[in-house]
């Protein structure tokens, strides 16, 4: 039989919207437009404060007449706050879902789109990352052992998403500080810059059209020595940034554009003051 290897996302919580005005309601709020998704496609987008600051990033589907939201535990009682500020008058409705799973499934698996109790759908944010899977709890061990499903290491997901330019949210970003196009939101589709005001808007139009952008999350590869979260990526004494995160030999920085444009564009070396060897992916 043939085997699929998952990953757990296990710190995932849901929330649906519902009621007449949903749509419109979430339009005006949330970076991405809401127009795009639909029962079988996604939009992967966030929401900011007025400053254009981070606050939560999350998996929207259309689904029995609500918004099905998956957003990270960690981001979960802010975002509902904030969306229930906003309600004001609108005829929306926002509740906990508690009886759902979320899987990351790399290889497509077209045995499990025939599943009534799933939803199946592709990861909007890169191509590469295959399928996102909702799943009924009580449903779910039946599942993995009629499709042989086997659960695989969660820090081989965080290195696939290093290495391809996505953040993990909830360790690379900070609330109410971290600005969308520093940590290459707008290469994941999460921006939807033809759709029109949302909240932040101002604020992330402005640095995208005026180049205001001076640091930047990049992908490096440790080649040799050791490097730790935390710690400043100098070379030569000049000070290029810091390192955000890590998962195995690959690790995210957040660094100066100029400083490092060229070696970013020609995958160079860096020599971290004599104890670890960095290569840009």
């Amino acid at each position: 039989m043939t085997t699929s290897n998952y990953f757990n996302l296990a710190d995932s919580k849901f929330l649906s919207i519902s009621g007449e005005d949903r749509g419109n309601f979430l339009q005006d709020l949330i970076t991405n437009d809401i127009h795009k998704c639909d029962s079988t496609n996604s939009i992967y987008s966030c929401l900011l404060s007025p400053q254009g600051k981070f606050i939560a990033d999350f998996f929207i589907i259309d689904h029995k007449n609500s918004y099905l939201i998956e957003t990270h535990k960690k981001f979960v009682k802010d975002l509902i706050n904030k969306l229930k500020i906003y309600k004001l008058r609108a005829k929306v409705e926002i509740n906990i879902v508690d009886d759902l799973l979320s899987l990351s499934i790399i290889e497509n698996n077209d045995l499990l789109q025939s599943e009534a109790d799933i939803l199946l759908f592709k990861d909007p944010r890169n191509d590469k990352l295959g399928n996102k899977i909702f799943v009924t709890k009580n449903k779910f061990k039946e599942i993995e052992k009629k499709h042989n499903l086997i659960e695989d290491n969660f820090e081989k997901y965080r290195e696939l998403l290093i290495k391809n330019l996505i953040p993990f949210s909830s360790e690379d970003l900070i609330q109410n500080k971290s600005l969308l196009l520093e940590n290459n939101f707008d290469k994941i589709n999460a921006i939807d810059w033809e759709k029109g005001c949302y909240v932040g808007q101002e604020i992330t139009a402005r640095m995208k059209y005026r180049a205001l952008l001076k640091k930047q999350l990049y992908a490096l590869e440790l080649i040799s020595g050791n490097i730790n979260i935390g710690d400043k990526i100098e070379e030569k004494e000049v000070n290029l940034g810091q390192v955000v995160s890590k998962a195995n030999q690959y690790i995210f920085c957040m660094l100066k554009i100029e400083l490092v444009k060229e070696k970013s564009k020609k995958k160079s070396l860096l020599e971290i003051n004599s104890f670890a060897t960095l290569k840009f992916l």
